[in-house]
């Protein structure tokens, strides 16, 4: 019989007052010292006998649903993520079912840098079900698995694919709807122009990155945000659009920014892609590079 893992709650993940649940919020966010020592012990992941393990980006968040799913997940020593020079080009993976039982075909999946200073892996399958899902590969010959649950629509607060984005008005350089900063990029990201409201009612595409740069500009959260930089311009019909996690996060970070709640986040970074209809087609979460953005970008229409 599979157990479900107890979870923290969304307030104990966005703003539990504790050093382990700071740690949940910010897993992709941390400066590269916190970074290092989260990833090295993250909930999910199954170390060898050398101590190189398949960690997560983010610890226990319930975001996958019966359907399609991706997994990213980075490959770490005792030290921590190793760099990009330092991860295999390829992972053959497994997926195997709650009973051990594999899920389809073995698949090979390529590391991913591309605009990134930490290198990643996407599993991407489909599953039938909720439950507890295992990735199991080997690194330089040694055995390591990474766990990761599937759970209920009704279980996962997060909106995903078929979901309309909520039109909100989210802070721009005109009005900051009570959000101050309305970017901790320094400097000011440009994608703050028009709100999320006003975005859905042009009528396109639209991109939309929850974030907080400021807390991790050498870890996830601010190369993410200068990966969807650089490839904004190769998709002019596609409307982008930033928007920070904390209302005031100079002030306390208790209170979040009204987006968070609209969406159901309880972590970051997540990027939402959503068609002309305003309806969420993809949802990249915790981390991507130039090339998988560009290919999720191009299936928009």
């Amino acid at each position: 019989m599979v157990h479900r893992p107890v979870l923290l709650s969304r307030r104990q993940l966005l703003v539990g007052g504790t050093a382990a649940a700071a740690a949940l919020l910010l897993g992709a966010c941390g400066d590269d010292d916190a970074g290092s020592s989260a990833t090295s012990v993250a909930p999910g992941g199954s170390a060898g006998e050398e101590g190189l393990a398949l960690v997560p980006f983010v610890g226990g968040a319930p975001v996958h649903v019966p359907g399609p799913v991706r997994v990213p997940f980075g490959v770490a020593d005792g030290d921590g993520l190793l760099p990009v020079d330092g991860a295999p080009d390829e992972l053959e993976v497994q997926v195997l079912d709650g009973d051990g039982q594999p899920l389809g075909d073995a698949m090979t999946v390529a590391r991913r840098a591309t605009g990134l200073p930490r290198p990643y892996y996407a599993v991407r399958t489909v599953v039938a079900a909720a439950g507890v899902y295992t990735i199991r590969t080997e690194v330089d010959g040694i055995g390591s698995e990474l766990a990761f649950q599937v759970f209920e629509g009704d279980q996962a607060a997060v909106l995903g694919p078929g979901d309309p984005l909520p039109a909100i008005a989210t802070p721009t350089v005109d009005d900051a709807h009570g959000v101050d900063p309305i970017c901790t990029a320094d400097p000011v990201c440009p994608l703050h122009d028009v709100t999320l409201e006003a975005a859905l009612a042009e009528g396109q595409p639209t991109a939309l990155l929850v974030s907080t740069p400021a807390f991790c500009q050498m870890a996830i959260c601010g190369p993410v945000l200068d990966v969807a930089l650089q490839v904004r311009e190769r998709f002019p019909h596609v409307r982008f659009l930033h928007a920070e996690v904390y209302a005031e996060p100079d002030v306390d970070l208790e209170r979040t920014a009204p987006i968070v709640d609209a969406l159901g986040l309880h972590f970051e970074p997540c990027l939402f892609l959503a068609g002309a209809d305003g309806r969420i087609v993809e949802r990249l979460d915790t981390i991507y590079d130039e090339v998988e953005l560009a290919d999720r970008l191009a299936a928009l229409a």
